[in-house]
């Protein structure tokens, strides 16, 4: 019988160890905060370029990037007809390619209280008036992330909704992945 309990507790402390590692929540910022996660890529990571309408495309090649999350101060619930959110981060995209342009994005990312997003490993980032989105994964067992574009999922960069145009970065085919680890911010 004390085997049994011994085992039973085992077994739930390794459940609980690999959820803890997991989940994305433990690398999120208290309020008022920011945490910040940064990569230099040698080779460079391919990434997807588009016009808002998909009518110029090409593929540009990403030396560095700078991903940070901030957990406003002052942000508050939210909900209506049976949805919203319990917090909201925002998220910055700072890249440099490799021929020498930097483009800059941020996003909203919605977070809900629940034994479900408290448990997934992922932040689900968007921008409001068809600006794109981007998924944001913790790197398991890790104090890193990586943003994930799907194929076709996509970010605006540099402008805002009603600024029109705009660049887009993402992914048109294949799936593309930028994965950063935990930096100081300002870096």
């Amino acid at each position: 019988m004390r085997k049994l309990a011994i085992s039973i507790v085992a077994i739930f402390s390794a459940l609980a160890s690999a959820l803890y590692l997991w989940r994305v929540e433990p690398l999120l910022p208290a309020r008022g905060e920011t945490a910040c996660f940064a990569a230099d890529y040698d080779p460079p990571r391919a990434i997807d370029l588009s016009s808002s309408r998909r009518d110029r495309k090409s593929v540009g090649e990403i030396s560095s990037l700078r991903l940070a999350i901030a957990f406003l101060a002052d942000e508050k619930p939210f909900r209506s007809e049976g949805r919203g959110y319990d917090w909201r981060y925002s998220l910055s995209l700072d890249m440099r390619l490799t021929d020498g342009r930097r483009l800059t994005s941020g996003a909203i990312c919605e977070w809900t209280n629940d034994l479900l997003d408290r448990s997934f490993p992922a932040l689900f980032c968007y921008i409001d008036c068809d600006g794109g989105s981007v998924t944001v994964f913790r790197k398991i067992g890790q104090n890193a992330l990586s943003a994930w574009f799907e194929p076709g999922e996509r970010l605006r960069t540099g402008q805002s909704c009603d600024g029109g145009g705009g660049l887009f970065i993402g992914a048109d085919i294949e799936r593309r992945k930028l994965p950063v680890k935990a930096a100081k911010c300002g870096e």
